[in-house]
């Protein structure tokens, strides 16, 4: 069956009729006629979550400063070894497409380990994992790479191939980085910054008084989760200066993370603030490199998400206030600290904080983005605060700034031609001239050069799996990085259908069915729904629903059940005035839009509307949670890594949806999934990790309470040291296998 995206439009007011795309109606699915035999083999969870052989995929790319791109790549394994084969590195030519192995993964063993070669430490490999923690570095000028992920300093000479530790006395230093000319290492050790010189030489430490609770260019927990920074400090352009973030978390309350496998339980106190509680205390340092003299910012905020220089001269800053509504850009001089205000970024919801802010060389003008249209758009303004112009406009939003070229050409990317996919686009300064450069419909992320000459295109579609080329803009060659796994290759595949619903008042309520290609007569199976449930963060997109999750999905099908991703109308169209529908309402919204798919699902001939079961993990889990206290839709809930009261996330991302919990008090109450408990009804099955410091185990500890005070019975699955995602082959199997036996048990 082949998929035709939009099908039909359908009122939640009418028996809605869905269109297949062989143009027949979902009554016709029950007489579609047999098809042949399938060869391939049955799904099956020891499959799909076991040692399946699939093709190694590229990791951590890097572009050169010479028109090459580097990769990590999974060597070859020896046939007469069980041990881990390691990975190569890799360098590609992408004018000429030739490519090589640049360093073996013997030489690479110990020099960059991977993430779980280098830690064991399970919240340690998380984090690497998820902030894709570099584990080396190219020299400005191409001629040696830094590798860090062992915690040491190793700098490795292409030239004559000799290794070199610098400041070897330093073991377990964070976020290392050249500086613009290529003369010493940039550093954290200890929480403070540290600089030493690329050809040897003693280290020095260029700020003092770090400690575990007063970081100078570490960071903490919150800020990389909720505004994704990435590193806490960044060099001058012309190399004098480096600006920093100091970070007091002296005033930030703890929650205990307990490891109670060993034979010696042990308590690690996290930093964590929640809706009300304080924050860190922020400010931004302007460090002297070569006198290690400290100036500061003449102003402050509740929050600073993002510093970057503007030009050698200039440090360019972002203040937002805690109800996140109003940001500032100010400049400031680096010798002396003092700032001027540029202009203010105001919306009545939240302003959603981005990397897109570029000043363009050669001229006061920088690149801006704004949801203040209600979708967000390009706009230039130069130094002085003014807008000069809008260079989009239209019901579609841009996603990101990738990057100008030497003609001056902005990059960016948009789902302008593609409601719920996203392209790449090029557009000269005054505005003309737009390019769509990508032209498969789907979802093409993009990794652009720093000279934006070039640009990595991971691809993938509904009906594509896709993979990732590079692109040469120069000569227009394009080269096959990887190709993605296709699993229709290897099992039976039931293909999506997409449903538009509307609700009462003329909401979209989007739906991605997975229903059987052939029904028995009078056959009637059960549903699960799978949701997320955050305001802006859709589970349908115009991508490819392989990948574990969607094979587990695929197999549920194959064993007798209809699944449906449903999103509601703060995530059904992608833009900020769509999401803050759900603006102090996380919950009820999509609850109720949650109501309009259920119905339309009922009327399915194939759907019994007795067997209807939910399961979504974070945001997901919440929600299941949520539905389970506060509607009569499902018999089933399986709620992993539960926020089951707002109140027990963290500040930064509930503030900034739900308020603060002291000035509107009924929005945490109306949305919490324990004041639902004495409501519950059918079976919840609440999974959470132990080591979870993202959506603590405290959040399903309430829960259970809260059931156990309401006399209801409910099922609980802890994983022992496991942090937000249960990883590893075995606790994953262990995972799935377990809620494919609570349904089969309870459905």
């Amino acid at each position: 069956m082949r998929f035709l995206p939009l099908i039909c439009a359908l009122s939640a007011l009418l028996i809605p009729v869905a269109c297949l795309a062989d143009g027949s109606t979902a009554e016709d699915a029950s007489s579609t006629s047999e098809s042949p035999p399938s060869e391939k083999a049955p799904m099956s969870l020891e499959l799909i979550f076991g040692d399946r052989e699939q093709a190694p995929q590229p990791s951590q790319t890097r572009w050169t400063t010479d028109h090459r791109l580097s990769y990590f790549l999974k060597a070859e394994k020896d046939e007469d070894s069980d041990a881990d084969a390691g990975r190569d590195l890799w360098i590609l030519d992408y004018s000429t497409g030739k490519k090589k192995v640049l360093l073996t993964a013997e030489e690479l063993r110990s020099m960059a380990p991977s993430p779980d070669q280098a830690t064991s430490d399970e919240r340690e490999r998380t984090r690497r994992t998820r902030f894709d923690v570099a584990a080396y570095l190219w020299s400005p000028d191409g001629r040696q790479i830094l590798f860090t992920s062992s915690g040491k300093l190793l700098l490795h000479t292409l030239e004559s191939g000799k290794t070199a530790v610098l400041a070897p006395k330093k073991d377990g230093v964070l976020d290392a980085k050249f500086s613009p000319d290529g003369q010493s290492i940039a550093f954290v050790y200890d929480h403070d910054i540290w600089v030493v010189p690329v050809d040897g030489g003693a280290e020095r430490r260029l700020t003092t008084g770090g400690h575990e609770l007063l970081l100078h260019g570490d960071l903490d927990w919150v800020y990389p989760e909720e505004f994704r920074v990435r590193t806490g400090y960044c060099f001058s352009p012309d190399s004098r200066y480096i600006a920093f973030m100091e970070s007091d978390q002296s005033v930030v309350p703890t929650y205990p993370i307990t490891e109670k496998v060993s034979w010696q339980a042990t308590v690690d106190l996290q930093r964590y603030p929640k809706p009300g509680d304080p924050n860190p205390k922020v400010r931004i340092g302007i460090v002297d490199v070569e006198k290690a003299r400290t100036v500061w910012l003449d102003r402050s905020a509740e929050y600073i998400p993002r510093f970057q220089w503007a030009d050698a001269e200039t440090l360019a800053v972002q203040l937002l206030d805690r109800a996140q509504e109003e940001l500032e850009l100010v400049l400031a001089h680096p010798a002396n600290g003092r700032s001027k205000s540029v202009f203010f970024e105001r919306d009545p919801y939240w302003v959603d904080v981005r990397n897109d802010l570029t000043f363009l060389e050669g001229s006061d003008e920088f690149l801006w983005t704004s949801d203040r249209s209600g979708m967000r758009h390009l706009y230039i303004y130069n130094r002085k605060g003014e807008q000069l112009r809008r260079l989009t406009e239209g019901e579609f939003q841009v996603t990101a700034v990738h990057g100008v070229d030497a003609e001056g050409r902005i990059y960016y990317s948009s789902n302008e031609h593609n409601l719920l996919g996203s392209d790449l686009y090029r557009i000269q300064r005054d505005g003309s001239k737009k390019e769509r450069l990508t032209r498969e419909d789907g979802n093409h992320r993009i990794q652009m050069s720093d000279q934006a000459d070039a640009y990595i295109d991971s691809f993938s579609s509904w009906t594509e799996p896709g993979g990732r080329r590079v692109h040469d803009l120069a000569s227009g060659n394009q080269q096959v990085l990887s190709e993605a796994v296709d699993e229709r290759e290897e099992f039976d595949w039931v293909e999506p259908e997409m449903h538009e619903l509307k609700t009462e008042d003329g909401e979209l309520v989007r739906m991605m069915l997975f229903a059987p290609e052939k029904v028995e007569p009078e056959e009637k199976r059960p549903v699960l729904v799978y949701v997320y449930g955050m305001p802006g963060f859709p589970t349908i997109r115009n991508s490819w629903t392989g990948g574990r999750r969607g094979l587990f999905h695929q197999f549920l099908v194959q064993e007798g059940y209809v699944v449906a991703y449903i999103d509601d109308r703060s995530a059904s169209i992608p833009g900020h005035k769509h999401a803050a529908k759900a603006d102090h309402n996380i919950g009820p919204v999509a609850a109720e839009d949650h109501r309009v798919a259920v119905d339309f699902l009922k009327t399915l001939p194939y759907v019994d509307p007795e067997r209807f079961a939910i399961w979504g993990w974070s945001g997901g889990g919440f929600t299941t949670a949520f539905h389970m206290g506060h509607t009569d839709l499902f018999k089933v809930g399986i709620a992993g890594a539960p926020p089951t009261d707002w109140r027990l996330y963290d500040s930064i991302y509930t503030e900034r949806y739900m308020g603060h919990p002291d000035e509107v008090p009924e929005a945490y109450e109306r949305t919490s999934a324990i004041n639902g408990a004495e409501n519950v009804e059918g079976r919840l099955l609440l999974i959470h990790g132990t080591h979870d410091d993202n959506v603590h185990p405290q959040n399903s500890i309430k829960m259970m309470d809260a059931l156990v005070r309401a006399g209801k019975q409910f099922d609980v699955m802890l994983y022992p040291n496991k942090t937000h995602g249960i990883s590893g082959k075995a606790h994953r199997l262990h995972m799935y296998t377990m809620i494919y036996e609570y349904l089969e048990r309870h459905l």
